[in-house]
C-alpha cells in the first residue's frame, strides 16, 4: 500500500494545478447533476441503441468528454503544442471508435436464431454476449495500433504480469467490503446488482442456477479486462509518449461518464478510481492492478446483492 502511496503523492507533486484540476471538478460535476437530474444517458443516449446512428451517438459521447477535459487542461498548463501530434487524434479516434462501435453493436441478433430460445436462455445468451462481445475486437485493434505506433513496447499497453505487485490491490479490495455491505442496502443498488438475475428465470440449457451465474461471472470479468485495457492500457499507457502525466486526468473524466449509467454514488467514487489506477498504470506500464481492483470489486458487488436478496428481506 505504501508504494501505491507514494505514486499518488510524486504524481500529484507534479501535476496537481488548482486551477486545473478545478476546472475538471465543476466540468464533472455539473455533467454528474445534469444526467441524474435528467435520466440523460438512459432516456437520449440510449434511445438510439439499435439505430445506425447509434455508432455516432456513442462515440461523441465517449470522446467528447475526454476531449473537453484535455484541452482546457493543456491550456492552462500551457501544454497546447501537445495537441498538434497527428498521432494523438488518430490514436483517440481509433481508441474511442473502437470502444463505441463494440458499445453500439447490436447486429448479433441477426447471427443468433434467438426464436428457437426460451426467454430466459434469450436473456441470458444476450447477458453473455454483451459482456463478450469487447474483449476480442480490443485485443485485434489495440495489437494493430501497437505494431504502427508503439513498436517499442513488448506488452500490449500493460496487459503482462512484470513489474506488478499483488498486495496493495488485495489490501484495497479488503478495504472495500465494508463499503460495498453499506452500499448493499440502497435500493438503486439492489436494482442495479447483481447483473444477472438468475433468480428470476428458470433453468437455461439444462444448467442450475449456480453454473449459469458461474459461467455469466466469468464473461462479466472478461468485460473489465476489456474496460482496464481501453482506460489505463490504451489510453494512458498507449497515450502516455505523447501526453506524458497528462494523460491521466482526461482519462479519469472520461471514465466517470461510462458509470453514468450505474447508480449516482458509484460514477463519483470512479474518479477517483480512474485517478489512482491511472497514475498506478502510468508508473509501472501495467494494468492488472486496474484488473483485480475492477474485477473484485464488481464481484463482491454481485456477492454482496445475491445475499440481500435471499437474506436481506
Amino acid at each position: 500500500m505504501k508504494e501505491i502511496v507514494i505514486e499518488i503523492r510524486d504524481f500529484l507533486k507534479s501535476d496537481f494545478n488548482i486551477y486545473a484540476y478545478g476546472y475538471t471538478f465543476v466540468f464533472l460535476t455539473s455533467a454528474l447533476v445534469f444526467n441524474y437530474k435528467y435520466n440523460f444517458e438512459n432516456s437520449f443516449i440510449d434511445s438510439y441503441y439499435g439505430k445506425p446512428i447509434s455508432f455516432l451517438i456513442y462515440f461523441l459521447y465517449y470522446i467528447t468528454p475526454y476531449i473537453l477535459i484535455l484541452i482546457p487542461v493543456l491550456l492552462i498548463k500551457k501544454k497546447q503544442h501537445l495537441l498538434k501530434q497527428s498521432e494523438f487524434w488518430i490514436k483517440s479516434i481509433i481508441f474511442f471508435g473502437i470502444f463505441s462501435v463494440m458499445v453500439a453493436f447490436w447486429k448479433v441478433r441477426y447471427l443468433i436464431d434467438f426464436s428457437k430460445l426460451t426467454y430466459s436462455e434469450n436473456n441470458y445468451v444476450h447477458n453473455l454476449i454483451f459482456n463478450l462481445k469487447r474483449i476480442i475486437p480490443f485485443l485485434i485493434v489495440f495489437l494493430a495500433v501497437k505494431s504502427i505506433y508503439d513498436k517499442d513496447l513488448n506488452h500490449l499497453y500493460g496487459l503482462r504480469y512484470k513489474g506488478m505487485n499483488y498486495r496493495p490491490f488485495f489490501l484495497m479490495l479488503l478495504l472495500m467490503i465494508p463499503l460495498i455491505a453499506i452500499a448493499s442496502y440502497q435500493p438503486d443498488f439492489q436494482r442495479t446488482y447483481p447483473q444477472y438475475k438468475f433468480y428470476n428465470y428458470k433453468g437455461v440449457f439444462g444448467l442450475s442456477p449456480v453454473q449459469s451465474e458461474g459461467i455469466f461471472e466469468l464473461a462479466y470479468g472478461l468485460d473489465f479486462v476489456s474496460v482496464e485495457l481501453m482506460y489505463r492500457g490504451a489510453l494512458i499507457i498507449g497515450m502516455a509518449r505523447l501526453l506524458g502525466k497528462e494523460a491521466v486526468l482526461p482519462m479519469a473524466g472520461a471514465y466517470v461518464i461510462l458509470h453514468f449509467g450505474k447508480p449516482a454514488g458509484e460514477a463519483v467514487s470512479s474518479f477517483f478510481g480512474g485517478m489512482i489506477l491511472g497514475i498506478h498504470a502510468l508508473a509501472k506500464k501495467n494494468i492488472f492492478g486496474g484488473i483485480i481492483i475492477h474485477t473484485g470489486i464488481a464481484y463482491f458487488m454481485e456477492i454482496a446483492a445475491i445475499l440481500q436478496h435471499y437474506y436481506g428481506h
